[in-house]
Order: C-alpha cells, then structure tokens, then sequence
C-alpha cells in the first residue's frame, strides 16, 4: 500500500506498523522540529461505523491520560474524512525487540515492570483497564525510559457502551482467563498481563505455547502456571511466587494492582520495596544506575534494643518464600551460617511483610519532573495622560503578582474585576520600563504524605512527583511604554 506523503502539517517519513485497526506512520512535524509517531484509521475501515467508533474512543482514552509512563499524545486531526492522532515518537523501540536481544535480568526487569505499573495503576484510577499489555505495546524513549501504548482495546470500567461487547478482545499469548471467556475485566486482568511479561523478560519465551491461537487461550484457561525455576533455578524463588501470584486464575488471588506486583518484584530483586519509585533515570538493561542496597524507604536499618545494636540485613536474604526479618546481632561479628541460624519461627512470609496501605514506594517523577507553572497573560488595556502625566494601564490574571524592575516606575492597582486585574503604571514620559508578571504555582501534596522524596510534592492528578519551580518559572517582562504628554 503506498504510504502518503503528508498527513496535516506532518510529513510522513516511514510505515511503523499496521494492526487490525490503525495504521502508525512515524512523522515529522515542523512546526517544532520533532519527530512524531501518527496513528491513522485506514480508508478502508471508515466504511465500517463499528472502527470508526473505536478509533475515535481509544483517541479520547489515550488523550485524558497523562502519566510519564503513558505515551503523550500531541495532536489530533482529520485529514480528508481520515481521522488521526499524533504521539510522541519512541525511537528506542519495543520491549519485543529487547526480549530478542537476551533475557533481562532480574534487576533491569524489576526496574522497567516498575515503572509500567505506576502507569498501569494511574489508568485504572482513571477507571481505564489497557486489556492487551504486551512487550510490542510497551516502547522506550532515546533515554531507555518505557511507555505504555496502544488503549486500542482498552476498556472504561464504568462506561455502559457495548461497543467492545462480550467478545473476546486482546493478545491470546497475554489474556487473562477471565477475559479469555468473555467475562468482565478488572485492573487484576492487567496485573495477569505484567505476570506474562516478567516470566518473558526472565526466560525470554512465553509461559503458554500451542499450534493455534486458540489453544494458548485454553492453556490460560486451564493449564497450571509454569515454574520459571525450571528454566532458570538460580532465580530466588519469590520470583517464582510473583509469577504464580499474578498469573492466577482466580482473580481474587492475584495482586490487587500493578504496583503490589513490582513491590514484590522488587523485594526478589534488591531485598527492599523502596525501589519500586526509583524509576527517574533511564531503566532499560543495564543502562539504569545500579542499586547496590536498600532505599532509606525500604531497609530495616539500625535499631537499638536494650543497649545492643541490630543489625537488619541490607536487601535481606531469600529463603523458598520467606523474607528473613529483623535479626539481633550477637555480641562477636556474625557470619553468614551464624545469622541464617538466628532466623526464628515468627519471621513474617513475603505476602504478608509489606501492607499496601504503609509500605508505598516512592511514585515516579513527572515529565518534565519540574513543577510547570504556567505563563500569565499581560494585555496593555490604555495609554493615556492625565495632568500631563502619563499613564499606561495593563490588564493580569487575577491570581498573578506584579513588580516594576525599575525604581523609576511606579505602579498600583486600578481595579478588580472577577477573572483579572487592572495595573496602572507611571513614570517618565517617552520611557520604556519592564514589568514582571508572574503566576502562583499550582498547589500540590506535600511530599511529606511519602509519596515523593524530600524536597519534591506530589501531583495527585497524574501520580507522580514533581520537583519545586525553577526561579522566576511562571514570570513575564512586559515592556511598558510611556507617551510623551505636552
């Protein structure tokens, strides 16, 4: 099919993939000299109203996320009855293609299915279930970082259309058995579809395998889930029981989100949860900083208990399916055989050592991690001379504060109206002066909620954190020119 040349303003530069629905062309956009990745509704689908339909709400869906782990949608348009939207372009490609460049580690997979499940767990706030997370639907930017794409089959928990049906929607080699059979979906079908991938990323196959689409859907279905140790016995086996925890067929035994998985996950990884928020820099491979122990967040630490110090084990040690705890230290330097023998009965198991509700790891930080406050409007409303004096009056935001960087300037309020403010400013006559207007920043969680490190608040609206303004970010210069008054 020959690809066009334009869509809009964007010029076509390749054909990136064709699905059942769309068509993704990767773009260039002039008017800010970037690259752009454009999601088209073929013309031979615009016969069908049912597509159509589709296309038009995974366009809705995906424009109202915004998450730094979701990918950014720019633009939409029409061109010629042809609907399309425009996404940030993800040049570091898909986690399909570094599956087959070798395993994952354990550590780089914890690290990437992290910061998925914080996009994850926002959308399902958001009342929004992606029903086909894959490694092709999950891209990286230049920097390593992942992205979650493709809402095309995404489901809105709340809505009453029929427009998905019953039917069975999705990916078979990643479908929950509930959706598999038709059934209703929850955000524990996308925690069953993270279950998939990390067996995936670690052994570099997928759990099921069968002649026919169909039958890898019964295997879901029906077939026990596979032990990764067999493929791989040098993994700790809390990796084997995430696996088994979120691929279960009964819902009810999965983790309840996304985020409980990689908080385990973590645990398996690096002996603490704290990792779970540390997903600002690049996480692909081993690109990301490796992490050498556990978070302030994660780790036992350091407890004095009548007099003697103990000593918690840094990242803790894994025994089949149980985290060691806190452990006294005896009064000569321990070794390894020493502390494993002081592991007593009340050692509490992995499921059970980290409440949703206390141990919440750090979230990721926004895009950009800034706190952006927004530029106000300034609008010059009069010039005019009353005693020969002149005098220019500008209009601000209501909210906005005002100050004259020259003391040969003077200016105060006129008047309030109920979505602005009048400013009038006087000086010398034929002179130019600068004002500067500046915006509020947004008000924010404080970060001592945990939710974010120290310094950084937290964005509920996106979940992520974000760090303070940089200086004069929300200000303007407004030149103020004075008339000559004879």
């Amino acid at each position: 099919m020959t690809i066009p040349e334009k869509f809009g303003r964007y010029i076509i530069k390749s054909e990136l993939g064709r699905g059942g629905m769309a068509t993704v062309y990767h773009a260039y956009d002039p008017s800010f000299d970037r690259e752009v990745a454009i999601k088209v509704l073929p013309r031979e689908m615009l016969h069908d109203p049912q597509f159509r339909s589709r296309f038009e709400r995974e366009l809705k869906i995906v424009a109202a996320l915004t998450h730094p782990a979701i990918v950014p949608v720019y633009d939409v348009g029409d061109e010629d009855g042809q609907p399309y939207f425009v996404m940030r372009y993800m040049s570091g490609g898909s986690l399909t293609g570094e599956i087959a460049k070798g395993n994952f580690s354990l550590e780089d997979t914890a690290r990437i299915i992290t910061r998925i499940a914080q996009g994850l767990v926002y959308a399902h706030k958001k009342g929004v279930v992606h029903r086909d997370l894959k490694p092709d639907n999950i891209l990286f930017d230049d920097s390593g970082d992942p992205f979650i794409s493709d809402f095309g089959v995404a489901k809105l928990t709340e809505s009453t259309s029929s427009l998905t049906g019953s039917g069975v929607i999705g990916t078979p080699a990643y479908m929950s058995p509930e959706q598999a059979q038709g059934l209703n979906v929850d955000g524990r079908s996308d925690v069953y579809g993270l279950g998939v991938i990390v067996y995936q990323m670690l052994s570099g196959q997928q759990p099921y395998k069968s002649d026919t689409p169909m039958g890898v859907v019964v295997k879901h279905i029906t077939d026990p889930v596979p032990e990764i140790l067999k493929i791989l016995p040098s993994l700790p086996e809390g990796v084997d029981n995430v696996i088994k925890t979120s691929m279960a067929k009964d819902r009810e035994q999965r983790y309840p989100t996304p985020t409980d998985l990689a908080r385990h996950l973590n645990i398996s990884a690096f002996g603490h949860d704290g990792g779970a928020g540390a997903t600002t820099g690049s996480v692909k491979r081993s690109e990301a900083p490796t992490i050498s122990g556990p978070s302030p967040r994660g780790r036992m630490g350091w407890i004095v208990i009548g007099g003697l110090i103990v000593l918690a084990l840094a990242g803790g040690f894994f025994f089949r399916n149980q985290i060691i705890g806190l452990v006294q230290a005896p009064t000569s330097t321990p070794t390894p055989t020493a502390t494993k023998q002081a592991v007593t009965p009340t050692i509490l198991p992995t499921e059970t050592l980290i409440p949703t509700a206390t141990a919440i790891p750090f979230a990721a930080f926004c895009q950009p991690d800034t706190l952006q406050v927004p530029t106000p409007g300034v609008k010059q409303t009069n010039i005019d001379c009353v005693q020969k004096i002149p005098y220019t009056t500008v209009s601000i935001p209501l909210d906005a504060t005002f100050e004259s960087l020259s003391p040969e300037m003077t200016c105060q309020v006129v008047s309030t109206e109920s979505d602005k403010v009048l400013v009038s400013c006087t000086g010398k006559q034929l002179f130019s002066y600068d004002l500067k207007v500046c915006s509020p920043p947004p008000t924010l969680a404080a970060s001592q909620a945990g939710q974010c490190p120290a310094g950084a608040s937290f964005d509920e609206a996106n979940a992520c954190c974000v760090k303070p303004p940089a200086q004069d970010a929300g200000c303007t210069v407004f030149q103020i020119d004075l008339k000559s008054c004879k």
